[in-house]
């Protein structure tokens, strides 16, 4: 199973391609696109059991999966934002992401 980054790079481009940490966001959102990728190929033996799963089982999977392998303080480093700040807005980042890729996993292979 394989993700069209392009196609999800330029949602996230669309969508935090405005404001102060714009680049910010955008490289971490490819960041979490790559990681999520990679937590699909985790079940590349066994995809089955990937599509098996309910929606909200599969975005709970991915965003522990995420959080876990994630550096936050690589794109946090040339602004000023408090860290719990940055935090808070890379996890709404990482949300975006799996909810993006979710729908895109349901959408290209008709899961219900």
């Amino acid at each position: 199973m394989k993700i069209d980054k392009e196609e999800l790079l330029s949602e996230a481009k669309e969508y935090y391609g405005r404001g102060g940490i714009s680049d910010q966001s955008y490289f971490f959102a490819e960041e979490c696109i790559d990681l999520g990728q990679e937590w699909l190929d985790t079940y590349k033996s066994n995809y089955w059991v990937l599509i098996r799963q309910s929606q909200r089982a599969m975005k709970k999977g991915m965003r522990n999966y995420l959080k876990e392998r994630v550096n936050y303080q690589k794109y946090n480093g040339y602004t000023f934002l408090p860290t719990f700040v940055w935090v808070w807005i890379a996890n709404t980042i990482i949300s975006w992401v799996v909810k993006k890729i979710i729908v895109y996993i349901i959408k290209k292979y008709s899961i219900k």
